[in-house]
């Protein structure tokens, strides 16, 4: 049998480590395959299991048995001192790796669920013994964790070890509701080596947490999420225009007023931005004037994502103008609607097509009476792969106007067409638009419909096309629990029309049979 050189089977399961099922058979095929797989399978849990909830008990469980197997249990430690027995279920034979090494992300809310997993009673005493040899265990053997979720109260930096498992973070997140002065303090000591920083319920202009970042001299990522809305941030707005020269992402919100706009002139090297407002009720007392003046001083040369919620289309277009024609994709959702907000629309679709001719993806919501802006931004924008369309007001008597334009004018390269059902097509505009994309020589389309599913009479259409037909379309029932939404894709190179539906089999199988 022809063996595949090692390298190569390493690749192969890099491109496979989201696929936890696949590694894991990889793992039952020879010891060579075992040995490459297993660190990018734990790796992966070590990702994955960011929120343990979302994974079934059982699978937990048996996770956190393999990882207990690493505590101590001799009859001289704290756990056989409480007659705490673990793992509970023992395996026989050594194990073959060291799993603790493969460890690269960690949370603190995968202790708390492992605790009391472990623990079969409702001991508390118990469970925040186990949690803290846990920890003890984390900062002893996983030498290569690089980021760190802090959502817990416990004092984590009083552990063995904790100064030298710190020094080692670089991505850090924590909930400042958890976090005391005391420990922000100490952080500041033993963590100085952050890249990549996540702030959650930020409730105070805290100076703690101004020291803490101030000593992150290697700062790349910064993302706020406040909890208050009374008053500005005063404090951390200077910290932010101190570090702003070297950050490449910013993410700040859902009230991105509590910060003064003084540290954009500073983003020189941005190439992620994303100004989430969504929890501002006082948009009219708002100093937008402020916002304009700083970013109308600032250049991005190097922006290539901008996302935004509840923001000002001036404000959007004054970004995209300042950029340096590399944006990537391009997230306005949610634009704060203003009086004149036709006309502020359509000139931010008028800047985007001017100046993102490399965007690849564009979520936008747009006005019904710009979409001659919406053609010539399909026409200069060559490279877009996925587009996803909101609008505010439901479109009467149809929107199939937008079909038309994206029919004609959409780039070659364009893989995904998303949009919401206030756009209100008719099923003879949709039949019209997926005949002429399949006559093309595109890629196949991936055709989805948010919020409320398609009339069953949608379906009847295609039943009926393929009957006329005679075979040149196949039928194929495909069903995927989706909720509220519907995927239609055409696929030119076979000549095969699939609709996808959240109908279920037995009423699309029943509409099938009555033809």
């Amino acid at each position: 049998m022809v063996q595949l050189v090692e390298d190569v089977l390493l690749l192969i399961f890099i491109e496979l480590q989201n696929d936890p099922a696949s590694l894991y058979s990889c793992i039952l095929v020879n010891k060579t395959w075992c040995r490459i797989a297993v660190p990018i399978l734990w790796k992966y849990f070590s990702y994955a299991y960011k929120n343990p909830y979302n994974h079934k008990r059982e699978s937990r469980e048996k996770l956190y048995n393999v990882i207990a197997h690493f505590l101590p249990n001799s009859s001289k430690d704290k756990l056989a001192k409480n007659d705490i027995k673990l793992p509970l279920n023992l395996i026989s034979n050594m194990l073959l790796f060291n799993y603790m090494e493969f460890f690269t992300r960690l949370t603190s809310a995968l202790i708390e669920d492992m605790a009391r997993l472990l623990i079969k009673e409702n001991s508390n005493y118990k469970i925040n013994l186990v949690e803290n040899e846990i920890y003890n265990l984390i900062f002893n053997r996983c030498k290569n964790i690089r980021h760190f979720n802090w959502n817990t109260q416990a004092q984590l930096y009083l552990c063995p070890n904790a100064e030298e498992f710190f020094s080692n973070i670089r991505s850090l997140e924590f909930n400042f509701l958890f976090i005391t002065p005391v420990m922000l303090l100490k952080l500041a000591v033993i963590c100085q080596n952050i890249t990549d920083l996540k702030i959650h319920d930020c409730d105070e202009d805290s100076l703690d947490l101004v020291l803490f970042i101030k000593m992150q001299n290697n700062l790349r990522s910064l993302s706020l999420n406040f909890n208050n809305k009374e008053e500005q941030y005063i404090q951390l707005s200077n910290i932010i225009g101190q570090k702003a020269v070297l950050l490449k992402k910013i993410s700040l919100g859902p009230v991105i007023t509590l910060i003064r706009p003084t540290f954009f002139p500073s983003l020189t090297y941005l190439q992620y931005l994303f100004l989430n407002n969504n929890d501002c009720d006082l948009y009219e007392s708002v100093n937008w004037q402020e916002w304009e003046h700083y970013i109308n001083m600032t250049t991005f040369p190097y922006l290539q994502y901008l996302k935004t919620l509840y923001l000002l289309s001036s404000i959007e277009c004054l970004i995209i103008e300042r950029s340096g024609e590399k944006i990537l994709e391009i997230d306005v959702y949610h634009p704060l609607k203003t009086q004149d907000y036709p006309t502020e629309n359509k000139k931010l679709i008028k800047m985007i097509s001017l100046r993102c001719p490399k965007i690849i993806k564009l979520t936008l919501d747009v006005d019904p009476d710009n979409l001659e802006e919406i053609s010539n931004l399909l026409s200069n924008c060559s490279l877009l792969e996925k587009i996803y369309f909101t609008t505010k007001n439901y479109i009467y008597p149809n929107g199939d106007k937008l079909l038309k334009i994206m029919s004609n004018k959409s780039p070659a390269t364009l893989r995904e067409f998303s949009f919401v059902d206030k756009w209100n097509f008719s099923l003879k505009g949709l039949e019209s638009f997926l005949e002429d994309w399949k006559n093309k020589n595109q890629f196949p389309i991936k055709f989805t419909h948010y919020y409320k599913e398609f009339p069953k009479s949608f379906c009847w259409v295609f039943v009926k096309k393929i009957k006329k037909k005679n075979g040149n379309f196949i039928f194929k029932k495909y069903f995927q629990n989706l909720c509220g939404k519907i995927n239609l894709n055409v696929e030119n190179a076979s000549g095969v029309l699939t609709l996808l539906t959240t109908a279920n089999e037995f009423e699309l199988y029943s509409l099938v049979k009555n033809f």
